[in-house]
């Protein structure tokens, strides 16, 4: 009997004990063996399959193990998909969502606050442009929750570097240092400069003497070079009940003492990672020996379908490598999260050992259950097992229904012994014989109550999933799909915090992105990697109605311009939310963060200041930052020198002149506007009402 307590699941090792690890694996899917029988069933609730099932969806005794059928021979036998429809639609509502909701960043401390908006916006831009696979896997992830009862993300960052070949020419050494050049091509350095290109490109000694040979005779050599081609965060689906494992007693993933992450994986993967990962060679050459070899080294799991990626037969050149994470204390019994990497089937070397160190500090997996009905991570139902029974009734009830209608439309012939007639079918001509010796016989009456059942069937499984549809409240319907939103919302804000964890400590310092909609580039500083945001997806039910939110928006805009004395009520942001839900996506596009805004503002002001200066007339636009941009023209025009200038220029003077005038008429404008609103100059704080109108 394994325990958590056991020294090997308790306290790091030099050496991993592969053996107990192999043994806690086993041990750890037997006891998930009733819960991996239950998603089978899930996987054939959904995807109607059965025992005796055949292509033409009727019964058929050779197909039956008991070789016998009910009701007859050919009866129906149709698929219902109760289970797939809701799983699709599920799925379907929550990627609308997501697609449509906005990532935002909140601080978790003050001088992050003017950060935070640009924060979010490099994370849109990260997962929409780099991440490729992000919706794709969260779509599978999503099929896994609302299947599975159980949707688990693995986030990593990937680094893949790429050797090619790099042309050195003995023309372009002269041009930068020509001593250098004059050296290689006399000979006089060759070993000091063998020793530099050794250095330099990694390569052997003997290598590095053929450069300096070929540049001596041809000018020019060639030298393999490594560069970087992928460095990004990635994020993968895994099924819960075939790539990933916990304890059966498990609580928090985060809190398990160990977990299995099983991947298939090709020969020639395997001998990339010895090279890549630095993986054991002798190991590798051992894994590759299992392959084709076709035994099921997984015997407690159920047998995988025909069609699943993984399929195994003696064909089966893949491995299936087991990465265990462990929770381990070291010898100063400060804890750590462990990664061993082996084969259950190789029980005395492995592949790699080492302390995990990503700095979120964290497993690098998200997991989230359907509901939550006990402490348990297992314990949680999926949705074929709550909508199975309803299914089963739904089906029966169809093929009744179909049963009844063959019968209607071909009813059972009665005929005296041995005189049945040769054909039957419209306009046949039948012999005639005593009338009545030849009839239809009696059919079931065909019964309103079976369309009524099927109907009633089907408004319970709405009821229940709290679906838009005819017999529903919709407010209830709504609470609903909000709860399952809420829920999906929580799963990837603790994706996102592993996915920024993760840029800030192995991505680029300086990364350069494009705002969607916006032709210039932004330059992003990805900061101190302690720096700390709480992140977040925002989406209601109810923004599928854009009249709805449209009204809303006026609604707070109304009660903000009547109670919001204080200014609490933040304008930009209530635009920003407007302008989204009018045009979808479009907010990021024609709003600026107030960072960016201030830039543009003052290189668009210097740029105004330039023309002036070079004697091009100012023109002012209506709607603009006046007030600021003013205050900036201000501190230009104090400056020493500038003064003196524009004292000696009658013609700069008269441009300026002129340009304020236009600044000021616009901020007058504005303020005339806010009297007309309140009716009363606006008092200025540190005056009396009375002081500011001169009394």
């Amino acid at each position: 009997m394994l325990s958590a307590s056991d020294p090997e699941l308790l306290y790091v090792s030099k050496e991993p004990d592969i053996a107990y690890l192999a043994e806690a694996y086993k041990r750890t899917q037997s006891d998930l063996g009733e819960w991996l029988d239950r998603r089978q069933r899930d996987y054939d609730t959904r995807h109607c399959l059965w025992s005796g099932k055949s292509d033409d969806f009727k019964k058929h005794a050779s197909q039956s193990s008991t070789g016998e059928v009910f009701p007859w021979e050919s009866a129906s036998d149709s698929e219902v998909r109760m289970a797939d429809e809701l799983i699709s639609c599920r799925v379907a509502m929550s990627m609308n969502a997501i697609r449509r909701g906005h990532i935002v960043a909140t601080p978790t401390e003050s001088n992050d606050v003017e950060r935070a908006n640009v924060v979010s916006m490099f994370l849109r831009w990260l997962i929409n442009s780099k991440m490729q696979e992000f919706y794709p896997e969260v779509e599978l992830g999503l099929n896994h929750l609302f299947e599975k009862g159980m949707m688990v993300h693995y986030c990593w960052y990937e680094n893949q570097e790429l050797k090619q070949q790099q042309t050195i020419s003995l023309e372009e050494i002269a041009q930068v240092l020509p001593q250098i050049a004059g050296a290689i091509q006399d000979g006089s350095m060759d070993e000091e400069l063998t020793e530099v290109l050794k250095t330099q490109f990694d390569i052997s000694k003997s290598k590095a003497r053929a450069m300096l040979k070929e540049m001596r005779k041809d000018g020019e050599t060639t030298v393999p070079v490594t560069r970087q081609v992928v460095s990004r965060p990635k994020i993968k689906a895994l099924a819960p009940d075939e790539d990933v494992f916990w304890p059966s007693y498990c609580i928090d993933p985060q809190e398990a003492p160990y977990m299995f992450h099983v991947v298939s994986m090709t020969p020639e993967q395997l001998r990339s990672k010895i090279s890549t990962e630095k993986w054991s060679e002798e190991f590798v050459d051992a894994a590759i020996e299992l392959a084709g070899q076709g035994e099921d080294t997984d015997q407690n799991i159920y047998q995988l379908r025909e069609d699943d990626e993984f399929t195994r037969d003696n064909e089966n050149s893949l491995v299936r490598i087991v990465y265990c994470y462990q929770r381990l204390l070291d010898e100063d019994n400060v804890p750590g999260i462990y990664c061993t990497i082996y084969s259950s089937q190789i029980t005395d070397l492995y592949a790699k050992h080492q302390l995990l160190d990503y700095s979120h500090g964290q497993y690098p997996f998200v997991v989230t259950t359907l509901e939550k009905t006990s402490k348990k991570l297992y314990s949680s139902r999926s949705y074929p097992e709550l909508i199975e029974s309803l299914q089963q009734v739904l089906k029966a009830e169809t093929d009744a229904g179909i049963d009844a209608q063959s019968l209607a439309t071909l009813p059972p012939i009665e005929f005296p012994m041995g005189r049945s007639p040769a054909r039957f079918g419209p306009g046949v001509k039948i012999p005639y014989r005593t009338p009545g010796e030849v009839r239809f016989a009696d059919t079931p009456r065909g019964s309103v109550s079976n369309v009524e059942l099927r109907r009633y069937i089907q408004e319970q499984a709405n009821r229940y999933f709290g679906r838009n549809a005819p017999g529903v409240d919709p407010i209830e319907a709504q609470m609903k799909q909000q709860e399952v939103i809420d829920k999906v919302f929580h799963h990837l804000k603790h994706v996102l915090d592993q996915v920024y964890s993760l840029y800030q400590q192995y991505g680029p310092d300086q990364e350069y992105f494009r705002v969607t909609g916006m032709q210039d580039m932004q330059k992003y500083d990805k900061g101190n990697p302690g720096e700390r945001f709480d992140f977040y997806m925002q989406f209601d039910a109810a923004t599928q109605d854009p009249e709805q939110m449209l009204e809303r928006v006026k609604a707070i805009a109304q009660l903000g311009a009547q109670l919001d004395k204080n200014g609490t009520l933040d304008t930009e942001r209530l635009l920003q939310i407007a302008v989204g839900q009018i045009l979808p996506g479009a907010a990021e596009s024609i709003m600026l963060p107030k960072e960016t805004a201030s830039q543009k503002a003052m290189d668009e002001e210097r740029q105004t200041i330039a023309e002036i200066y070079a004697g091009v007339p100012p023109n002012v636009k209506p709607n603009d930052a006046h007030e600021m941009k003013l205050q900036i023209f201000q501190q230009w025009l104090s400056q020493p020198d500038v003064a003196e200038k524009v004292q000696q220029d009658p013609a700069l003077q008269e441009r300026i002149s002129n340009y304020m005038q236009q600044r000021q008429m616009q901020v007058q404008q504005k303020e005339n506007a806010e009297i007309g609103r309140l009716g009363a100059a606006p008092t200025q704080f540190g005056t009396t009402g009375a002081a500011s109108t001169g009394g």
